[in-house]
C-alpha cells in the first residue's frame, strides 16, 4: 500500500512540529536553574515581588524579572533583584553555577552563602544594605574572575581575609563599610594589590594601616576607633620598653655584683624600707592638699561668677556647654564635645547653615547641621519649637531630628546619616553619556513619598506665642528631599526655615511664608521630576506654569518631559496626570492651590490606576555625600516592579 506524497508531507510536518514542541518544553524543565529559581522565590519572596517567576507567565526562566541567560546554554548568568523586600537566605542561589553578576542590594536578606566557591565565574557581587550576619563568607579565594565586591551596610563580623582578597588578580572594588569586622588590615603580601576602590569605614578594625593601602582617602578607613596611621590623622603610638624588660636587665647587673648585695645587713635593709614608706606618705599628703586647694578655688570662682565658667573667650553655662537635648533614637553621643572632637566632612552649605558628616569614636555616623544665629530668640521659645519638631519622627517620609544643642552663638541639629543621595542628585547628577536613567516608577514613587511627608507636616500644629499655628517647611526643594535605604523620599530640614525664615524673593510666594507656599514649591519639585531640568532653568526664572503650557501647546508633551522617559511611552497617561497635579500646585493665586492632603490623594490615585509602587515604608535617615551607587549593568530601581 503506497502513501500519497501530499499525505506524507503533511504527516512529516506534524511529527516535526510535535518533536520541536516537546524539545522546547523539555529544555525548560531540564534546565537545572529552573528549579533553583523557584526554590529561592518560595523561601525569600513574602511580598510576591517575583510574581513573573511562574510557569503561568512563562516556562522560560530567561524571560523572568531580573534574569539574563546565556543565549547558547540557556543558563542564568546575571541575576539583578534589588529593593524587592526579599528575605531569608541566599544559599539556594549557589546552585546557579554559571552566574557572572549577582545583585541583591537593598533587601532584607539575613543569611549569606556559606561558600562562595560555587560561583567560579562570578565577576560582580553586590549584597549591600541587607541584614546579612556572621563571618566573611568562605571560599573568596576561588573567585579568580571577581572584579567588584560590595558587602557594605550589613552585620558581618570577624576578620577580613585581606590576604585572599588582595591576591585576587582582577578585583577593583572592595566595599565592606558599616559592618562589625574586627582584626587588622595586615597581610603577608600586598605588593600586587589591584584594588582601586576600597572602603572599610564604620567597622571595629584596629592596628596600623599598611603602607600599600595608605594611598586611599581617609574616608575609606573612618569610624574605626583603634585604626591608626596614614591617611588617618591619628598616628600610631611608638613602641616603648616594658618595665619587665628593664627589671630583667637589672637582674643581670645584680647577679654580677651579687657578693656585694649579700653583704648588706638587716639593719640597712630596714632603714631603706623606712625611708621609702615615709617618702610615699609625704607624697600622698602633698597631693591631697593640692587637690583640696584647687577644688576650693574652683568652687569660689563658680560662686563669684554665679554658676558660669569661661572657655575660649566666651561665657556659657557648664551644663549648656556639655549637654545636648536628645530624642528617641539618639545614640553614640551625649555631649557636644563628643561631636566637635569627632572627624567631620563638610557635605554642603545652604541658606541657613552648613551640613557635616560626622563619624563618632564608636563608629556611629551622624549628620550635623550647624546654624549660625542671625537673630536673637529666647531659649525657651527655641527649645519649645525644636522639641515639637523632635516629636515628628514617626512618619516614614519625614527625616527625624535626633538631638540638638543651642547656645548664644550657634545651633547644632543632629540627624541620622544615610549614604543614599538626595532627589536632586538622582535627577540631575552625572547628566551625560555615562548616566543611568531614572525609571518612571521610581520617579512616581518619590513624588508620592514627598507628598505624604509634606502632608504629614502640614497636619500638625505648633505653639507660637501661646497660639496654635500650622507647621510649614518654607524652603522645599529637591535638595532637601532625601532618599532612604528603602527608596522612600524623606523631607529634611523640617521646621528649620520656620524657625529662621529667609527673605522672600519669589513673587509667587506672596508676602509671607505659608503652607500654600509649600504647595507651590512642591509643584516645582514635580516639574523637576517630570522634566529632568533644574528648577531655575525650566523657564529661565519666569512663570514655570506658563512655560509648561506654552511649550506643550507649541511643541507637544514630549518637548516638556525628560528625554529619559521616552522609553516609557506606555505610561504617558500617568505622566500627563502628574503634570496636571503640578500645574494645580503652581496656580498663581494661593486660594486656587489645593491642600497637600488633596495632592497626596491625587498622586495616590495615579499610582493605583497605573499599578505603580508604593511611596511609604521604611524609615527615613538624612543626607548624603554621594548619590546611590549604581551597577554598570542595571538601572537605579527603588520599586518592586
Amino acid at each position: 500500500m503506497s502513501v500519497k506524497p501530499k499525505q506524507f508531507s503533511l504527516f512529516s510536518t506534524l511529527i516535526t512540529f510535535c518533536l520541536l514542541s516537546l524539545s522546547r518544553s523539555n529544555s525548560s524543565i531540564m534546565n537545572p536553574d529552573f528549579t533553583t529559581l523557584l526554590d529561592f522565590k518560595s523561601s525569600s519572596d513574602p511580598s510576591n515581588s517575583l510574581s513573573s517567576w511562574s510557569t503561568a507567565s512563562s516556562e522560560d526562566p530567561c524571560s523572568w524579572l531580573g534574569i539574563t541567560c546565556d543565549p547558547s546554554t540557556h543558563r542564568v548568568t546575571k541575576l539583578v533583584l534589588n529593593d524587592l523586600n526579599l528575605t531569608g537566605s541566599i544559599q539556594p542561589l549557589t546552585l546557579l553555577t554559571h552566574l557572572r553578576l549577582l545583585s541583591l542590594h537593598h533587601n532584607r536578606l539575613s543569611s549569606a552563602p556559606q561558600n562562595l566557591s560555587s560561583w567560579p565565574q562570578l565577576k560582580h557581587l553586590y549584597l549591600s544594605h541587607n541584614l546579612l550576619a556572621g563571618k566573611f563568607p568562605y571560599g573568596i579565594s576561588h573567585l579568580r574572575r571577581l572584579r567588584r565586591l560590595d558587602l557594605s551596610h550589613n552585620q558581618f563580623s570577624g576578620v577580613i581575609p585581606i590576604t585572599e582578597l588582595t591576591q585576587l588578580p582582577h578585583l577593583l572594588t572592595l566595599k565592606l563599610e558599616f559592618n562589625s569586622f574586627t582584626g587588622t588590615l595586615n597581610s603577608s603580601d600586598l605588593s600586587s594589590i589591584s584594588i582601586t576602590d576600597l572602603n572599610v569605614s564604620g567597622n571595629r578594625l584596629s592596628g596600623k594601616i599598611p603602607i600599600s593601602l595608605s594611598n586611599f582617602p581617609a574616608t575609606s578607613f573612618a569610624g574605626n576607633k583603634n585604626l591608626c596611621g596614614k591617611p588617618l590623622p591619628s598616628d600610631c603610638p611608638k613602641p616603648t620598653i616594658r618595665f619587665n624588660q628593664t627589671a630583667r636587665s637589672d637582674s643581670v647587673e645584680t647577679g654580677a655584683s651579687g657578693e656585694r648585695k649579700k653583704g648588706l645587713s638587716n639593719r640597712v635593709v630596714l632603714m631603706i624600707i623606712s625611708v621609702d614608706v615615709v617618702a610615699v606618705m609625704a607624697t600622698l599628703v602633698t597631693v591631697t592638699c593640692c587637690c583640696y586647694k584647687r577644688g576650693y578655688r574652683k568652687r569660689e570662682v563658680k560662686k563669684s561668677d554665679e554658676g558660669v565658667v569661661r572657655r575660649g573667650g566666651g561665657v556659657v553655662r557648664e551644663s549648656e556647654e556639655m549637654m545636648m537635648v536628645c530624642f528617641e533614637g539618639c545614640k553614640g553621643f551625649g555631649k557636644v564635645d563628643e561631636l566637635l572632637k569627632a572627624s567631620a566632612e563638610m557635605l554642603g552649605k545652604g541658606s541657613v547653615g552648613t551640613t557635616y558628616k560626622v563619624v563618632m569614636d564608636g563608629g556611629d555616623v551622624v549628620v550635623v547641621k550647624r546654624v549660625r544665629r542671625r537673630e536673637r530668640r529666647k531659649r525657651k521659645e527655641v527649645d519649645g519649637f525644636l522639641k515639637e519638631i523632635g516629636g515628628l519622627r514617626h512618619h516614614p517620609n519625614v527625616v527625624s531630628l535626633r538631638a540638638y544643642y543651642y547656645s548664644k552663638e550657634e545651633l547644632l541639629l543632629v540627624y541620622d546619616f544615610l549614604p543614599n543621595g538626595s532627589l536632586h542628585s538622582l535627577l540631575h547628577g552625572n547628566r551625560g553619556p555615562g548616566r543611568t536613567p531614572l525609571e518612571w516608577t521610581t520617579r512616581l514613587k518619590l513624588a508620592s513619598g514627598s507628598a505624604q511627608g509634606l502632608a504629614y507636616l502640614h497636619s500638625h500644629n505648633h505653639n507660637n506665642n501661646n497660639k496654635r499655628s500650622k507647621f510649614f517647611h518654607g524652603h522645599l526643594t529637591t535638595s532637601n528631599i532625601i532618599v532612604d535605604q528603602f527608596g522612600n523620599a524623606c523631607i529634611s530640614d523640617i521646621g528649620l526655615h520656620q524657625l529662621f525664615p529667609t527673605p522672600i524673593i519669589d513673587n509667587n510666594y506672596g508676602n509671607k511664608f505659608s503652607q500654600k507656599c509649600d504647595v507651590y514649591s512642591f509643584g516645582v519639585v514635580l516639574l523637576e521630576i517630570l522634566t529632568g531640568k533644574i528648577a531655575t532653568s525650566i523657564s529661565g526664572g519666569g512663570d514655570v506654569a506658563k512655560w509648561v503650557r506654552g511649550t506643550m501647546r507649541e511643541k507637544g508633551l514630549w518637548e516638556v518631559l525628560d528625554f529619559e522617559l521616552l522609553r516609557y511611552r506606555e505610561m504617558e497617561a500617568e505622566m500627563v496626570a502628574l503634570l496636571e497635579v503640578a500645574l494645580l500646585c503652581l496656580a498663581e493665586s494661593e486660594r486656587d492651590r489645593p491642600k497637600m492632603g488633596v495632592v497626596e490623594k491625587m498622586i495616590e490615585d495615579i499610582m493605583k490606576k497605573g499599578g505603580g509602587g508604593g511611596g511609604g515604608g521604611g524609615g527615613c535617615g538624612v543626607y548624603s555625600d554621594s548619590s546611590p551607587s549604581s551597577l554598570s549593568e542595571s538601572t537605579p530601581n527603588f520599586t518592586s516592579s
